[in-house]
């Protein structure tokens, strides 16, 4: 054994869910600068779809924790080190973070498209996993920003870009045909190849597109990132969008209803047959996702997400960045915190603290389930 303890791996936090790359730490058994053993049970990691035991994958001794109870984590978050003696707990931790930021954790298709596109992993975030539309991203930064003279020529009043080109871009651009107020003229989107299309609707490029069409003229655009998991991506789409220079549409399916006294901030979006009931008021960049109810006097935080079926009965207070699950029921006059997790299926009978996480399916009555 050598006088200093060299470090044999790092326990990492895995990816739970590849549309929700957080997690909240439930249960932690795992005990800093004690002996651990593969298989042995490292933490409890919940999702607001799923929970997931970690286990470690290393035999030998843990250093300094990096995580505790109840804190929210990221795929790939670094959880302990293991080391193959006991190592000082002034030691830092370090020995092998150095050697896990040289390094970039890739998918195989990610790996295989950055060789094609000759990506570096100096040009790859790094301290989480690498996908394809990161890989697309960097490449596209090094690449100038040219605009289609005939894109150019459809830029007018009504003229709306869609940031994103998943399930949720698919939505807004049906949502602003169906509504009509807007014309969808081209994706942002850094994982997609420019050229192709959506629904019929093209491909621009990244978001390095964005300033450039807002000095063509262009002046709206419609934040399609979805916000199950991340609604922390799509606060920074908003700001995206906002530092260069367009506004948020405002985009109402027609079979919603929104009374004529709520209020709906900019970048607000409303999809099929949810209601905005009287004097409520729903904060910048929020989506009220289909068949949602938001009833009288609610007041919703900025980019939040009130989920498909969620009702939230009167006077209940939303703070900002916070998600509703799909099929919450929330009490009358009740305050969710901002930046909560309220899992699907859940009852709310009490107050919700910010940052809380609430577990799926459960009632909550203001202690941990």
């Amino acid at each position: 054994m050598s006088d200093t303890p060299t470090v044999l791996g790092r326990i990492e936090a895995p990816l739970v869910n590849t549309n929700e790359p957080d997690a909240q730490v439930i249960e932690l058994p795992l005990q800093a600068f004690s002996q651990i053993a593969a298989g042995d049970h490292v933490c409890t990691l919940e999702t607001s779809k799923a929970t997931v035991e970690v286990e470690s994958h290393l035999a030998g001794y843990v250093g300094r924790l990096t995580i505790k109870l109840d804190d929210i984590i990221s795929a790939g978050d670094l959880i302990c080190e293991v080391f193959d003696a006991m190592p000082d707990e002034t030691q830092a931790v370090g020995a092998s973070a150095a050697a896990g930021a040289a390094g970039v954790k890739m998918t195989k298709k990610a790996e295989a498209l950055a060789t094609e596109l000759g990506v570096g992993p100096a040009n790859l975030p790094t301290g989480r996993f690498v996908t394809e539309k990161d890989v697309r991203a960097a490449a596209a930064s090094a690449a100038p920003v040219e605009l289609a003279d005939d894109l150019v020529a459809r830029i007018g009043d009504t003229a709306l870009v869609v940031f994103g080109g998943g399930g949720l871009g698919k939505t807004i651009i049906d949502l602003a045909r169906a509504a009509g107020s807007y014309e969808v003229i081209g994706i942002v989107d850094d994982g997609l190849e420019a050229g192709t299309e959506v629904l019929g609707v093209p491909v621009i490029g990244g978001q390095r597109c964005l300033a450039p069409l807002a000095e063509a003229g262009l002046g709206y655009a419609a934040n399609a990132v979805g916000a199950i998991g991340r609604i922390a991506t799509r606060t920074k789409v908003s700001d995206l969008i906002a530092d260069a220079g367009l506004r948020a549409a405002v985009l109402v399916e027609p079979t919603a209803s929104v009374a004529d006294s709520a209020e709906l901030q900019e970048g607000v979006q409303v999809f099929a047959q949810a209601v905005v009931s009287a004097a409520a008021r729903v904060g910048a960049n929020t989506i009220v996702n289909s068949g949602a109810i938001v009833s009288h006097d609610c007041r919703i935080g900025a980019n939040s997400h009130i989920a498909p079926g969620a009702i939230l009965a009167g006077e209940v207070t939303v703070g900002e960045g916070t998600l509703i699950g799909m099929g919450v029921t929330a009490s009358v006059g009740l305050s969710i915190g901002a930046r909560a997790v309220v899992g699907n299926g859940s009852v709310l009978t009490a107050d919700v603290p910010d940052g809380t996480f609430v577990s799926a399916g459960n009632v909550w009555t203001g202690e941990r389930n």
